[in-house]
């Protein structure tokens, strides 16, 4: 009587095992194939930004200029990501002129951070430019080993995600096309100011 419940118990566990999936035993090398796949992959740009707290007045930027989807739509897109802190650098005319037309010059700001396409930052340190959604293309730099867009450094790079590839950056990157207000000048990462103008 005893063996039945063995052999029952044991029935039990190979079909456990058999439904759920796990066909390997822990500890032999192989990975299940939810974690040999990051995190960010199975999401979509605008999922992995919303799991990061840095990201908050970019995801409200993109609603407002109703830009929703590019960021979860198919893609592939290359996103770079502004921080918050970026966005709080930008001056206040700048802001006012950008909040007041979201479906223009917003908008157009915001695209000019995508990029058709999935590019790794090494394969952006490859070329002289990048193409944008917007239209203007972003200069590239590889020089001394590390990659910028505009004279923007990549503070992450790399990022995944189901429809594309995030990197993110410390600077609000304006077209040199969008007229701004005149005389106003945009505060980088690294403490340095450029013409908001171009």
């Amino acid at each position: 009587m005893r063996t039945d419940y063995t052999l029952i118990i044991t029935a039990l566990a190979v079909a456990a095992v058999l439904a759920c999936g796990c066909t390997a035993p822990p500890g032999d090398g192989t990975l299940n194939r939810t974690n040999s796949t990051p995190a960010g992959e199975s999401l979509p740009i605008d999922e992995v930004l919303g799991r990061d707290g840095n990201f908050s007045t970019l995801i409200d930027a993109i609603k407002l200029a109703g830009l929703q989807g590019i960021f979860t739509g198919p893609g592939p897109y290359t996103v770079f990501a502004p921080t918050n802190e970026a966005f709080d650098r930008l001056p206040d005319a700048v802001m006012e002129d950008l909040l007041g037309d979201p479906k223009g010059h917003l908008a157009e700001v915001l695209l000019y951070h995508v990029a058709p396409g999935r590019h790794t930052a090494a394969g952006i340190a490859e070329n002289d430019t990048l193409a944008t959604v917007q239209g203007s293309p972003l200069a590239v730099d590889a020089a001394g080993g590390e990659v910028t867009v505009n004279g923007v450094k990549l503070l992450r790079a790399d990022i995944p995600a189901s429809n594309g590839v995030i990197h993110v950056i410390g600077t609000v990157m304006l077209p040199p096309d969008v007229p701004l207000p005149e005389g106003t000048a945009v505060v980088e990462e690294t403490g340095n100011t450029t013409n908001a103008t171009g």
